[in-house]
């Protein structure tokens, strides 16, 4: 399992990073973006995660950030073998660029089976028609 280094000329460009004066992140997150009658649905994937070592936050009107960290498995042995190391662990970092107005005074999180889910209510938008002189 290999960490992911980030050059930063793809800090520049807001690419996911850590939020820490360094430019590793252990591992990204699966995610589903869901378009649900009036809201977003983001669900992110974090199993092992507890909901006290994440954070979300939404930057300007149009970035969502979710970040935080998962321990590491420490084994009791005092000798341990591994014979295959797939799960992830360290520091996490999504970035989520959001193209619609939300209404940022009704989020929602819930932190359910491993699976955190957000709920980001749309902004209703009016149109208007202007007469052309």
């Amino acid at each position: 399992m290999a960490k992911k280094n980030f050059s930063f000329s793809e800090l520049d460009t807001g690419k996911n990073f850590s939020s820490r004066i360094s430019t590793k992140v252990d591992w990204e997150p699966d995610t589903n973006i869901i378009e649900a009658d009036d809201k977003l649905i983001i669900e992110v994937e974090l199993p092992g995660v507890i909901k006290e070592d994440v954070s979300i936050l939404l930057q300007g009107t149009n970035e969502l950030i979710i970040k935080g960290e998962k321990p590491q498995p420490r084994l009791k042995a005092s000798q341990v073998t591994y014979f295959l190391f797939e799960r992830e662990f360290g520091a996490f970092y999504k970035k989520i660029i959001i193209d619609s107005p939300v209404d940022s005074s009704g989020i929602e999180s819930l932190m359910e089976n491993g699976v955190l889910i957000i709920q980001i209510p749309r902004k209703k938008v009016t149109k208007i028609s202007v007469d052309i002189k």
